[in-house]
């Protein structure tokens, strides 16, 4: 079954989108999502950043392009 956002819930995801593109770009690279793993879990976490950057990416980044857009992250709701 397809899961889809409601308006609500699509809104909520841009500002989350937005607080972590912190050039305003569009886009997510890498070292903002690092930015924002490392804020979650700390800079001394028992967990690779690295790893867990590429696993998101991996995932996320659709046109493997280096970078995540809105677009990428709403379809994986679909």
């Amino acid at each position: 079954m397809t899961n889809y956002l409601n308006q609500h819930e699509t809104e909520e995801l841009k500002k989350f989108f937005d607080e972590i593109d912190q050039d305003k770009n569009g886009k997510i690279d890498r070292q903002e999502l690092k930015q924002l793993l490392e804020t979650i879990w700390g800079k001394n976490a028992n967990i690779d950043m690295t790893e867990a950057v590429e696993s998101t990416f991996k995932k996320c980044d659709l046109n493997e392009d280096g970078f995540i857009t809105f677009d990428e992250l709403t379809s994986l709701a679909e």
